[in-house]
């Protein structure tokens, strides 16, 4: 088995967390990091850099990792593969179309390979969902909605956050991921991107809000605010399937509820889930419409067990209500999600025809979006 030595650039917070959740797989070895202000801790046996065209130019590292500001993106990734490396680089891709098109072209004319660390696909949740879509056991996917109130609080107001030609703004440096999930979920490319924001003063655009319609009739709502205490951090992500309403909780995801119609075929799926519990299963003929007052004159269908979404016929026996949930805590879940997207990245290294579960063009097309709202 061969061992992929790795170079990271960026080496604050979230850099330390790469290295930590890195340093003991089998395939890779973190031999070297680049930072102008390194941490007084290192580890010995890392070789350290201040700048990054140093980390880059050493011969004895074959992937670089980027966690560097949003800006620097393009640059950083488009000399790396330039100079013979693989590179996993942070979200955003970039932060500009101009930046989109320049790693996209150097990735094909040196054929390395470029991966975006948008590892929310690879967590147990997401890839459950994406599976009921693609299979479409309990109906199309019809609509989804992301909020997100995320803590200001170590975001002060000269931090490079808020600095929208150092970090594309909330849209492009941190909704990217939500658009990367929703579209791993539709069947269907996003076909039109609208979008509004509020403005906390002259240079904090704290509300960011999008609405994208994509061509399989999926209609996605997504609305971002980094404006508060950190114990009123909360992420949640609704899915509106025909035949099931799911909520998920964390933007690592972690755990969630269910609302859903059953068949034979279908209800395995449910305990497929991770953690999954049943709170509530009632036969379809005991599950009251609550559609219309009483006194209104509606009569409920005699078949109660042939249910209708948009014309679509569907056979179901039983309504089922339940809870799921991953056992580890989020930074176990992150780290694990870290360590697919890198062995992801390794496979498609080895063997050019796999596909990975995010691509640099999936990437590329979450920033598009991004821009299109923030406009």
């Amino acid at each position: 088995m061969a061992k992929y030595r790795i170079g990271i650039i960026g080496f604050g917070g979230f850099g330390q967390f790469l290295y930590h959740w890195w340093k003991d797989m089998e395939q890779v070895e973190v031999v070297a990091v680049a930072d102008p202000r390194l941490p007084g801790d290192i580890d010995q046996g890392l070789r350290t850099y201040h700048d990054w065209e140093e980390l880059i130019a050493d011969p004895y590292i074959d992937i670089v990792s980027i966690a560097t500001p949003p800006f620097s993106h393009a640059e950083i990734a488009c000399a790396a593969m330039r100079a013979g490396k693989h590179v996993l680089l942070e979200k955003p891709l970039a932060i500009d179309e101009a930046g989109i098109t320049a790693v996209l072209d150097t990735a094909r004319s040196t054929g390395k390979v470029l991966a975006v660390d948008h590892m929310l696909r690879y967590n147990p949740l997401i890839r459950s969902m994406a599976g009921w879509s693609r299979e479409g056991s309990f109906g199309p996917l019809r609509h989804a909605e992301v909020s997100n109130y995320a803590q200001d609080q170590t975001l002060p107001a000269g931090h490079w956050f808020w600095n929208e030609s150092r970090s594309g703004g909330i849209l492009v440096e941190h909704a990217v991921h939500f658009f990367d999930i929703i579209n791993s979920l539709s069947q269907g490319r996003w076909q039109d991107v609208s979008g509004t924001s509020h403005h906390r003063n002259t240079h904090q655009r704290d509300q960011v809000a999008a609405q994208v319609r994509y061509s399989d009739g999926l209609i996605a709502h997504h609305y971002h605010a980094f404006s508060g205490p950190g114990f009123f951090e909360k992420t949640t992500i609704r899915l509106v399937f025909d035949l099931a309403r799911v909520e998920i909780g964390g933007w690592i995801p972690l755990d969630g509820s269910a609302e859903v119609l059953v068949n034979e075929e279908n209800e395995a799926l449910l305990t497929a889930l991770p953690g999954w519990r049943t709170r509530e299963k009632i036969p379809v003929g005991s599950v009251g419409d609550e559609s219309r007052p009483e006194g209104w004159g509606y009569e409920s269908a005699t078949d109660a067990s042939q249910v209708v979404f948009k014309g679509n016929k569907y056979s179901v026996t039983h309504l089922i209500r339940g809870s799921f949930g991953l056992s580890e805590s989020k930074s176990a879940v992150y780290g694990q999600c870290l360590r697919a997207i890198m062995a992801d990245l390794i496979l498609k290294i080895e063997n050019p025809a796999h596909k990975m579960a995010v691509t640099a063009e999936d990437a590329a097309e979450s920033v598009k979006m991004a821009l299109l709202a923030r406009k």
